[in-house]
């Protein structure tokens, strides 16, 4: 069995590595967060749009995650 995650480990890795390349990173993140910023302003309340809205942009800002779509 151990063998097996000496193995198995490495090729993981090399996935996990190709999933978080910064173009992918880039492109998720912005489709997370254009999610949250619709649901966000198609909610009924105003005070998710004054704290939540924020928090995204300044988390695209610190993240180098430009909006693409809006």
């Amino acid at each position: 069995m151990e063998w097996m995650l000496k193995m198995v480990i490495p090729i993981l890795m090399q996935i996990v590595g190709k999933l978080l390349s910064s173009e992918n990173i880039q492109l998720y993140g912005d489709k997370l967060f254009d999610l949250i910023e619709d649901f966000v302003a198609d909610s009924e309340t105003t005070i998710d749009d004054a704290t939540v809205l924020p928090i995204v942009k300044a988390l695209r800002i610190g993240l180098n995650i430009p909006d693409n779509d809006h």
